[in-house]
């Protein structure tokens, strides 16, 4: 049994099938085929079902994924630079779309800039998904929001918290958060991602009943649907790091306000954590005081829109 194997093993179960692990690791569909032959002779169970096509893992085999990639882990860890060195190799990171849209590209351009010999792998997906992949080891860390389980298992280190606020169209009357959100069509963020299950339960603690008219799982859309005057939402406040434009309302609601909280997440004894380390002082440096909504009122891109759209009336 090599580590080649093993690692060959854990892109099948990453990527789904034979075909896509001989890409992973840029050798035949054959050749795959006959390593998980021959690891399945050595270990005496049988991994895959290849009455199914293609072959699908077994439970036996499911049940070894995590097995594996602790092995895999361990190995790579042999071989691990010592602290102060230069940082090198590859990491494979998920986050959530939110980041990648935001700080992220920032932190990695630092880093990168750091060590020009650090390879970084970016996955993008909900919460939950990333924390499956980061279970099969198929990441070695990911950045999520709303951690939702305590376990031993994998370590949580929230770095970063956004406040929930209101976004509303530019021409929305200048009405409470309260009163916009349960007059207005609301636009969801999806219940999927994790945040999603923030702000649903949000609306019921402050009992506020909403109209909801539409379901999105990015925030780039949301703001565009809100920008354009189709409704209203919820969503986590990016403050200055938010690339996206469109002028929108944002307004804080009343009482104290509730916050996502946005961590990285990898598995004890990460032989990658060095990195996954670094990053995250990246991202904290660049994070900074979020800055707070208005209240009851319009935002700066929203007046500004405003005050154009009086300066500049269109010809008729």
């Amino acid at each position: 049994m090599s580590i080649r194997d093993l690692k060959t093993f854990l892109a099948i179960a990453e990527g789904g099938s034979f075909a896509s692990a001989a890409r992973a690791v840029r050798r035949t569909q054959s050749a795959v085929s006959t390593q998980m032959k021959a690891l399945e002779e050595e270990l005496g169970i049988d991994l895959f079902d290849r009455s199914k096509r293609p072959p699908l893992l077994t439970d036996a085999g499911r049940a070894f994924v995590p097995k594996i990639a602790d092995v895999v882990q361990a190995y790579e860890l042999l071989f691990q630079r010592t602290a102060g060195s230069e940082l090198e190799g590859r990491i494979r990171l998920g986050s959530v779309p939110t980041l990648i849209t935001g700080r992220l590209p920032r932190a990695l351009m630092a880093l990168r800039s750091k060590y020009p010999r650090l390879r970084i792998e970016l996955t993008m997906g909900l919460s939950a998904d990333l924390v499956e992949k980061l279970r099969r080891g198929a990441l070695d860390a990911a950045l999520i929001s709303e951690w939702q389980e305590g376990s031993a298992e994998l370590q949580w280190t929230p770095f970063a918290r956004e406040p929930l606020v209101l976004i509303a169209p530019p021409d929305a009357p200048p009405r409470r958060a309260e009163e916009l959100v349960t007059t207005l069509p609301f636009i969801r963020y999806t219940r999927e991602a994790w945040v999603g299950h923030l702000i649903d339960l949000f609306l019921k603690k402050r009992r506020l009943k909403v109209d909801e008219v539409m379901t999105l799982d990015t925030l780039e859309a949301i703001t565009t649907m809100v920008h354009h005057g189709l409704g209203v939402s919820i969503v986590p406040h990016r403050g200055a790091s938010d690339p996206f434009a469109l002028p929108v309302q944002r307004l804080a609601f009343a009482g104290p306000p509730v916050y996502r909280t946005i961590g990285l997440v990898q598995r004890p004894g990460n032989p990658k954590a060095q990195i996954a380390e670094s990053l995250l002082a990246e991202l904290k440096a660049l994070w900074g005081a979020p800055e707070r909504p208005a209240r009851g009122r319009r935002g700066a891109g929203a007046a500004k829109q405003g005050r154009r759209r009086r300066s500049h009336p269109k010809k008729k």
